[in-house]
């Protein structure tokens, strides 16, 4: 009896965990990753067309008065899914869902600061500090944005979090 309680308690564990309940995707960090490590391969992106793509999403964001946002869903990004924003050239910018335990909602504004490092004087982080060879980087949120404590975007129960974009060769 207590054989088949344990057999049916480590089912559970394993139907849990499976890869269609993976609930964080542990492949992928929200720090900045540069691929031009041992493994990688780096993606020889033209540093103007990521440029461009941060102006393109940053100009696609302030269309809106409160902003625009990039929602990803826990039902919509299963299994850690991965979405085309935009292409240029040489880049492609792909936003991907790192954390399957709540739903995900980002200003484009963002996303854009995210891949250019934003547009002051000093752009200290950013995706673009890996050059040519792409990267990834999860969304650098400014937190103090009011779109975000908007009570439509409140309502919503997103949070400003879970999206790692990326910069890729556009093959």
């Amino acid at each position: 009896m207590f054989s088949s309680t344990l057999v049916k308690a480590v089912a559970l564990l394993l139907a849990a965990t499976s890869a269609g309940a993976r609930r964080a995707c542990y492949d992928q960090t929200e720090l900045l990753y540069c691929y031009n490590g041992e493994w990688d391969t780096p993606q020889e992106v033209d540093p103007a067309d990521v440029t461009y793509i941060a102006s393109y999403l940053r100009a696609y964001g302030r269309e809106t008065r409160s902003g625009r946002l990039l929602n990803m869903k826990m039902d919509d990004a299963a299994d850690c899914g991965e979405w085309s924003l935009y292409a240029r050239g040489t880049a492609l910018a792909v936003a991907k869902k790192v954390n399957m335990t709540y739903d995900s909602s980002v200003l484009f504004e963002d996303v854009a600061n995210t891949i250019d490092g934003g547009t002051g004087a000093i752009r200290r982080s950013g995706i673009h500090r890996c050059g040519a060879d792409g990267g990834s980087l999860g969304v650098v949120v400014n937190a103090t944005h009011p779109t975000y404590a908007l009570p439509s975007y409140v309502a919503t129960g997103a949070k400003p979090a879970g999206i790692v974009i990326k910069i890729v060769a556009n093959l």
